[in-house]
């Protein structure tokens, strides 16, 4: 890490000041005393790399302030600009976009807390869409202190744009029904406004979200069917092929496994960009499939396979999306016929705007989304917690 602080700002705070100047100490990614939580590549000593929104670097300090060093991988356009939020003590109090220098220079974190012990947290934002990025190190103006515990729950959300936090940060009016047509932008996605974060903090649970854009439990839009959701599952980073990205499963263990998939399955289109239906037999035979990888892999945890709130009736007209996927997902659980572990939940279609970019609820709605799950949670599945 190129450091900015120093012994020349140190000589020239004490002589402009009469106040005690706590020094700048730096700790490296690999230090003992961070914690991190959600799928992560061990590269050497620079640190680890990692795709996934909602991955944190965690630390306790007895600090005033805390500087931190990321390279974003992605390519600095709209779409593929990473950010990072900044949570001091439960509460977001920055945002910071990643630079891509390759130098690991730090970056300004969170400044003039007041003296004593704090939790910070580095929260990606941004989904797989926006890039890779690598956390280089912190250096802490005070103490770094052993990590808080982790919380004892665990959920995993596994899904689509949506559960990435796709365009929740805006909220588009629709008159004429035209308008969320705005394509990707990584600035307006925070998946710290996720459902799936909002329902960690409803149980104090650990979460991890595994989502990918474009991928289908069956089938992907553009009709492939070699490389969908299922078979990109256990991977770091989703789009790199190579050994060393294999998560290692053992890693995070959930108790609760929460799946928003489908959606990609019923947008594949022909020539004539026509919309193609999905075989409902293909579908729900790779959707039970996921299932029961799932269930191998994870035999303790409660699985919930949701539906919505992205698709309806209405579009594409006459095709009836959204009574036809809750009616293969609803068949495909029945006959798993696991009722004490396998589960069906539909959320309601998004009923009017605002919406999020490109048709994505927002913010307001991923609160709806998480306050039905959170119930559903509560009153059907009852975890061992």
């Amino acid at each position: 890490m190129n450091r900015f602080h120093g012994a020349v700002l140190l000589a020239a705070l004490v002589l402009v000041s009469c106040e005690p100047f706590e020094p700048w100490n730096d700790y490296s990614a690999k230090d003992p005393k961070l914690q991190f939580i959600g799928r992560m590549q061990p590269i050497d000593d620079t640190g680890p790399r990692y795709a996934y929104p909602g991955t944190t670097v965690r630390l306790r300090c007895d600090c005033t302030g805390v500087d931190v060093a990321f390279k974003d991988e992605g390519s600095g356009d709209d779409k593929h600009t990473n950010f990072v939020n900044v949570i001091v003590d439960g509460k977001q109090t920055a945002v910071l976009k990643l630079p891509q220098s390759d130098d690991g220079e730090l970056i300004k974190g969170v400044r003039d807390l007041k003296s004593g012990e704090h939790t910070i947290e580095f929260v990606k934002r941004t989904g797989p869409y926006a890039g890779t990025i690598q956390f280089r190190g912190i250096s802490v103006q005070g103490t770094l202190l052993d990590p808080p515990p982790f919380p004892e729950r665990r959920i995993e959300i596994i899904g689509e744009t949506v559960s990435c936090g796709y365009g929740n940060e805006v909220r588009i009016m629709a008159p004429t029904y035209t308008e969320p047509n705005t394509g990707y932008h990584s600035k307006n996605e925070d998946n710290s406004k996720a459902y799936g974060t909002l329902l960690g903090h409803r149980f104090d649970a650990q979460v991890v979200t595994t989502c990918m854009s474009n991928r289908g439990v069956q089938r992907n839009p553009d009709g492939s069917t070699e490389d969908t959701f299922p078979k990109r599952y256990k991977r770091i980073l989703p789009d790199d092929d190579s050994e060393e990205t294999v998560w290692d499963t053992r890693e995070y263990i959930p108790d609760v496994i929460i799946l928003n998939l489908g959606v990609s399955d019923f947008t594949a289109r022909d020539a004539n960009k026509q919309p193609i239906d999905p075989n409902p037999d293909l579908f729900k035979a790779a959707y039970t499939n996921f299932v029961q990888e799932l269930r191998k892999t994870y035999p303790s945890a409660k699985i919930i396979c949701t539906v919505g709130p992205t698709m309806n009736d209405n579009y594409p007209a006459g095709r009836n999306y959204w009574t036809r996927i809750q009616q293969y997902v609803e068949e495909m659980v029945w006959e798993l016929d696991e009722p004490d572990v396998v589960f069906y939940m539909a959320h309601q279609p998004i009923k009017s705007d605002p919406y999020g970019e490109d048709w994505h609820p927002t913010a307001q709605e991923h609160q709806r989304l998480a306050e039905e799950l959170g119930t559903f949670i509560e009153t059907q599945v009852n975890p061992v917690w």
